[in-house]
């Protein structure tokens, strides 16, 4: 069914009942996403509009009511005109509703949780639909994997065409599932799973299905298509055809509710003409087209009389030579078009950017008159049932008008999971298994960002390179790596992919995209002045044009070398292979000076964008935050580009590295920050002893300390303390510099020797090294870095059950925490304040504490925190007996009190 919605199922269903009569389907299948809600999470998924009710109108469908407990829902495809909606869910009974008056009996539902059951209730979207008057429905217990629901459904259907009994085919189904238990995952891997559980059959009466065969008619129809199958069928890529599941429901999706004509546009590499002709098959073989057109401009300059000529022939057969060749061109023309219009047929044209490139001595170019006429016969069949796929790099302004307009389609590289799946066939096919499970290997990946050419190329270098070397040879623009840059396939070689279109571009380009060289992933379009600002500082480049950085960038982004992040347009994604093709030629001998003066201007541009990032990181204000961590993610390599920079220079380190490392405890992940901090370590400790006893000494003090919260943070008590104490030798050696600075290190350096004890329930110890720093921070007044250490004291109080004391320096804490309006580090000291409250019986403060404590958590997103907090709340609930207090907890989490009291329960039940 295309589209996948709900209005089309039932527009289709209603046609298909008037032909042929009410019962014409036997089996309607569902391979879609299934839930169990409650009404808020109905109304969270949905954006229902308060107080705006007929802003949505449900297709054929009453507003779904408030409701108590839970409803079982399917997920559709929304229309055109509700884009701003996720999906369109359909409420069991309202689907159920439609099956019956059409006389559907069998529903089979691949969604996940289509038999979920909740309690003691019958809420599942399988139980519901039988309820509602279907004879027979397979359901999904759970979440079930692609490959498992694969196997099922290829082994059901092919015992029921077989004529076996719906049961025995089930039955088989299930163990087949059981008897093969492995199941993808990424990388291709497999893993076993015990998932034949998870089909549930819900059944109210017996159904029996009786295939026939096919009639002559049927059978002459049937090898006709199979046979022109063939002509559709492309030569299967080098490693096979992967992933684009959701690429290909979006086109189709554009195509049928926006518009007949679609333009695919993507970067060189992507995988554009490989999908085209994918979907020139698919679209045949599953009976969206009759006929499909498919015409390369890489193969031919094809004119709009040459694309007639072979559509025609095709069309028409014999009658071609008496109905259409005699006729002039204008009539042809309006012939073809009509016949186009009515009926549905598939019309590729692909790689148009080659059509106006005449003034680039690019091969295959049409001349403007021809240009026009070919626009003149796509305007024809705008509107029509011919539906029309364009393939190019570039935008094609000068077609778009009356033919695809603003349908486009941004083609990105492959999903992760898809990429990973390529990945590991290169990985194969060249015996480099074994590097599997390496870091490198993720960032190699990671950094060709899904696009197939780049994966292909880059990858199969692991026959005998190791990931590491693969990377650093990318990273340095080595030729080595692309060994058919000779060609000049474009298809075959990445660096040839990228020239065809960088040397499409004017020479005032060229020379500023070298500016880009050292970038990876992202450019922030913002920033590009503060960029610029430290490239005109150095000699060499003060005379490029800088001023036409506007149309360089969009000369970059016609030719699909650069393109605008989906999700935060500001910033311009480079084509992955594009950085490596530009270091290629910055890394010319010839080029010395020029790179030197590239990457100083990056190394101080990032060292400036880390400061802000690191601030931001640290801020009091939670967006902020949330801000700073979207687009640190956005710039994490090219940050640790600037890092590596400003190592090889011997210049400060810290803004770079501190922005990287914030941006992993946001992320909470200390194995990832452990091998940045020891990565960079390696170097310094490389550095002559005069370099560390200056300025850079404390980035080498700084950066020490951070690898031993690291370990703290890990566990690893014995290697955080040496590491503690490594920093106050450090700092014993700095004090000539600047004693305040490192009295400002030593008490943080003690406050964690603190923690280290603390952790080791060493009270003693770890109260003597808090009382060291606390001495420090108010000998200099440091107040907000008092709070954190009268909240570690007010802890080891606390363990010693020590309760006034531990209250007294919690609320020292707190009021300084209050007095800087650090909102967020106020949730862990009211936290902690409850607990004291709680050990002390006072039910009452405790809950006011822990609820302020969520509230704060819920407030910054931090799901961690909040789940301690309620496992906390859930302990009072139980000792206290407090009523009311899962109706407080519910109002602070938007659920129900439904909701809330089972949430409390299960926790209490995990302990």
């Amino acid at each position: 069914m295309r589209p996948g919605t709900y209005k089309a199922l039932e527009n289709h269903l209603r046609d298909v009942t008037a032909k042929h009569g009410e019962g014409y389907y036997h089996v309607i299948h569902f391979d879609v996403h299934g839930a169990v809600l409650t009404y808020q999470q109905f109304q969270h998924i949905q954006k229902e509009p308060a107080g705006n009710p007929l802003r949505y109108k449900r297709y054929a469908r009453d507003e779904i009511q408030p409701y108590d407990g839970v409803k079982a829902f399917l997920s559709f495809e929304t229309d055109n005109e509700e884009q701003d909606k996720k999906s369109d869910l359909v409420e069991a009974s309202e689907l159920a509703s439609l099956l019956v008056k059409h006389q559907v009996p069998i529903t089979i539902l691949n969604a996940c949780q289509s038999g979920k059951q909740l309690g003691e209730r019958e809420t599942s979207l399988g139980s519901h639909l039988i309820q509602a008057g279907l004879q027979l429905v397979l359901a999904m217990g759970y979440s079930v994997t692609v490959s498992a629901a694969e196997l099922l459904m290829s082994t059901l259907y092919r015992h029921l065409f077989a004529g076996h009994d719906l049961a025995v085919a089930i039955r088989h189904a299930r163990t087949e599932l059981y008897n093969n238990k492995e199941r993808r995952a990424y990388f291709d891997q497999k893993i076993d799973l015990e998932d034949w559980l998870l089909p549930v059959v819900y059944q109210n009466q017996p159904v029996t299905l009786q295939p026939r065969d096919f009639t002559p008619e049927e059978r002459t129809d049937w090898f006709e298509h199979k046979a022109e199958e063939k002509r559709y069928t492309p030569p299967d890529p080098q490693y096979g055809f992967v992933g684009r599941d959701i690429d290909i429901l979006q086109i189709e999706k554009r195509l049928l509710t926006r518009r007949n004509i679609l333009l695919v546009r993507g970067m060189g590499g992507a995988g554009k003409t490989t999908l085209l002709r994918h979907l020139a098959s698919w679209s045949h073989t599953t009976g969206f087209v009759q006929h499909v057109f498919y015409f390369g401009y890489d193969e031919k300059a094809w004119n709009l009389q040459q694309i007639m000529t072979s559509i025609a022939q095709n069309l028409y057969g014999p009658k071609y030579y008496t109905d259409f060749q005699p006729l002039p061109l204008a009539l042809q023309q309006a012939m073809l078009s009509q016949d186009l219009r009515g009926k549905n047929h598939l019309l590729i044209l692909d790689n148009l950017e080659s059509i106006t490139g005449a003034h680039l001595a690019i091969q295959h170019t049409l001349p403007p008159e021809e240009q026009a006429t070919l626009r003149s016969f796509l305007s024809d069949l705008a509107k029509g049932h011919t539906l029309v796929l364009l393939g190019s790099r570039s935008g094609e302004d000068w077609l778009a008008k009356g033919t695809f307009d603003d349908n486009i389609y941004e083609l990105p590289g492959l999903d992760p999971e898809a990429a990973t799946t390529l990945a590991d066939r290169i990985l194969e096919r060249n015996n480099a298994t074994k590097y599997r499970q390496d870091e490198d290997l993720r960032k190699l990946i990671k950094v060709l960002d899904g696009f197939p050419l780049a994966l292909e190329v880059v990858l199969a270098n692991l026959a005998h390179q190791t990931p590491t070397e693969v990377l650093s040879a990318l990273q340095a623009g080595d030729v080595s790596i692309d060994p058919k840059s000779d060609s000049q396939d474009k298809t075959e070689s990445i660096l040839r992919c990228i020239d065809y279109s960088h040397s499409n571009l004017s020479p005032e380009a060229q020379q500023l995209l070298l500016c880009l060289a050292p970038f990876t992933s992202v450019i922030w379009i913002d920033y590009l002045d503060e960029y610029t600002e430290q490239l005109r500082k150095q000699t060499v480049l003060s005379s490029l044009p800088f001023e036409r950085w506007p149309e360089v960038i969009q000369e970059a982004i016609n030719w699909g070398l650069l393109s605008p992040d989906p999700k935060i347009p500001r910033f311009l994604r480079l084509q992955p292979i594009f950085p490596y093709f530009l270091r290629n030629r910055l890394y010319a001998p010839e080029k010395r000076e020029v790179r030197n003066a590239v990457e100083t201007a990056f190394r101080e541009y990032y060292n400036q964008l880390g400061d802000m990032l690191y601030q931001l990181l640290q801020s009091k204000e939670s967006q902020k935050r949330q801000v700073s961590q979207i687009i640190t993610s956005l710039e994490y390599e090219n940050l640790v580009t600037a890092l590596h920079l400003a190592l090889a220079a011997h210049v400060s380190i810290h803004n770079p590295y501190f922005a990287l490392s914030r941006y992993l405890d946001a992320a909470q992940d200390q194995n990832r920050g452990l091998q940045l901090g020891q990565s960079v370590l390696n170097s310094l400790e490389t550095y002559s002893i005069d370099k560390l006893e200056g300025q850079l000494g404390f980035d080498f003090a700084n950066v020490v300390g951070d690898v031993a919260n690291r370990q703290l943070e890990l566990k690893r008590y014995e290697e955080a303390e040496i590491s503690y104490q490594k920093v106050l030798n450090l700092l014993s050696h700095l004090e000539h510099l600047d004693k305040k600075e490192c009295r400002r290190l030593k008490a943080g350096t003690y406050h964690q020797l603190g923690n280290v004890a603390y952790e080791q329930r060493q009270w003693e110890q770890a109260e003597q090294y808090y009382q060291q720093a606390l001495q420090i921070d108010i000998e200099y007044n440091d107040r907000y870095a008092q709070a954190r250490t009268y909240h570690q004291l007010g802890m080891v109080a606390q363990e010693q059950r020590q309760w006034e004391q531990a209250e007294q320096y919690y609320q020292q804490a707190l009021q300084i925490k209050i007095e800087y309006n650090d909102r967020y580090a106020q949730a862990s000291t009211y936290h902690q304040l409850g607990m004291v409250a709680q050990e002390q019986r006072q039910w009452e403060q405790a809950r006011e504490y822990f609820l302020q404590a969520l509230e704060i958590f819920v407030e910054y997103k931090d799901t961690y925190s909040g789940g301690v907090v309620l496992r906390s709340l859930a302990r009072l609930w139980k000792s206290s007996g407090d009523s009311n207090l899962p109706v407080s907890v519910a109002t602070t989490l938007g659920y129900s009190v439904e909701e809330t009291e089972k949430l409390l329960r299960e926790m209490l039940e995990e302990e």
